[in-house]
């Protein structure tokens, strides 16, 4: 028996089938590429992937008043000096240039001095030691998404009671190359230290934290920025103290929902030491905990280790004559990284997070010129310093290996001021938005 050749009817109704399919498959790989997929098919979307970046961009957003902006590579040097306006600052680095660039934002006003890096775009941010009261602390949040596509974000607020009440930022919509500002003093009102989180549920963003503070009640108001710190974890590591000792005080913050015991560690120049006579310390649920601790930072070079049973992240806040500074939780250094600096003199310290490691230093003037070359050999569990002359205006770090972590502290006439040293961004992590399947 013959087969029947297919008639042209039969060809046309199988037709709509076929491409029915593949618009599935189209679909279904589309939405994979882009990091969604129906019914949590394929990859998950709470683990966003990984994703290699072809440049990078920080967002210098100001904040302060009379910011100004100090960026460059290694490539060609300093770019020339910006201020911020109304609108942030966006600085895009290639990728020919990329891996040694570099932007910060400074602001002297009289006697006090102002410093941060600019931030590039993370989905994920924590800032501590800031405040929500508008009239004796408080603390602004510039948004920014330097992104075409929309970025969507929950911004949550701790305190020394508990989390905050803050109503409508959840949900927060920021358009492509759009910005946002948040006066926590407005929008979660309460008093004492508080921690806040911003975290992306689609898309990146980059965030600054301009934090006005009076040391006292008849003290004159403070203008700083907040650093952003490591996401909360069992281990942090907070560097960028004076050189010349004054205030400080601790703060912790605790978003689980058990309380942590915290306890704290020096990294110094002779060793790693618990100090004596200080006491585990205990943070609440949702909160937030502040410990005066200047009679643990003397002045010589160190890093402070917290280690908890729970996961912690923080700050500690430097006052000297009526300024503030503030630490950065750090990280390892791998290969190298580039930064820069504000004007003035001031030290570099590098810290050893477990096993010994070696640090070349390079740092350069205004005109590309190398005025510093030291390689600095750090022994397992101590901190080691190098002096940042005012000819140096930006530095290069090439690390043997991941076992050292890096931070500054300048201070000049015009007050003082500290950053640590983040490794150079080479990739970064890309939450998307499950469709409603």
């Amino acid at each position: 028996m013959s087969t029947p050749t297919p008639t042209r009817r039969g060809n046309a109704a199988r037709r709509p089938a076929a491409i029915g399919i593949m618009l599935v498959g189209l679909t279904f790989a589309l939405l994979t590429l882009a990091g969604t997929t129906p019914l949590g098919i394929g990859r998950p979307v709470d683990d966003p992937p990984r994703v290699k970046l072809d440049e990078r961009v920080f967002s210098c957003t100001g904040g302060l008043g009379a910011d100004r902006v100090l960026s460059g590579n290694l490539d060609t040097g300093l770019a020339k000096n910006r201020t911020v306006r109304s609108k942030p600052l966006r600085i895009v680095a290639d990728r020919t240039v990329a891996r040694g660039a570099f932007a910060g934002q400074e602001s002297v006003v009289g006697k006090k001095l102002a410093w941060v890096p600019c931030p590039e775009p993370h989905a994920e941010w924590w800032f501590a030691g800031g405040g929500s009261a508008e009239i004796t602390h408080d603390t602004v949040l510039t948004i920014t998404n330097p992104r075409p596509g929309a970025a969507v974000i929950d911004v949550d607020v701790y305190g020394d009671d508990g989390a905050v009440t803050a109503p409508g930022l959840h949900g927060i919509t920021i358009g492509g190359r759009s910005t946002r500002v948040v006066d926590l003093g407005r929008s979660a009102p309460t008093s004492g230290n508080v921690a806040v989180s911003v975290i992306a549920s689609r898309g990146l963003v980059a965030v600054t934290a301009a934090d006005t503070f009076a040391p006292g009640l008849i003290g004159k108001k403070v203008q700083e920025w907040l650093p952003p710190q490591p996401a909360p974890s069992k281990t942090l590591v907070l560097a960028g103290l004076p050189s010349k000792p004054g205030l400080a005080a601790l703060t912790l913050v605790n978003p689980g929902s058990t309380e942590a015991i915290a306890k704290l560690e020096v990294i110094g120049n002779h060793g790693t030491f618990s100090p004596e006579g200080l006491a585990p310390v205990t943070v609440p649920p949702e909160s937030v905990t502040t410990l005066q601790i200047a009679d643990v930072i003397d002045g010589s070079p160190m890093a402070i280790r917290i280690t908890t049973d729970g996961r912690v992240t923080g700050t500690i806040r430097t006052t000297k004559a009526g300024d503030t500074s503030f630490a950065t939780g750090v990280q390892a250094l791998r290969d190298s990284t580039s930064f820069g600096l504000p004007q003035g003199t001031g030290r570099l310290v590098l810290s050893s997070l477990g096993e010994a490691g070696s640090v070349k230093v390079t740092g350069y003037d205004s005109r590309g010129h190398a005025v510093l070359t030291r390689t600095v050999a750090v022994e397992a569990g101590t901190s080691a310093a190098v002096k940042l002359t005012s000819q140096v205006r930006y530095v290069q770090l090439v690390a043997d290996r991941a076992t050292v972590a890096g931070a500054f502290s300048m201070s000049p006439k015009n007050g003082i001021a500290a950053a640590g040293i983040a490794p150079a961004i080479r990739s970064t992590r890309l939450p998307a938005v499950r469709p409603g399947w």
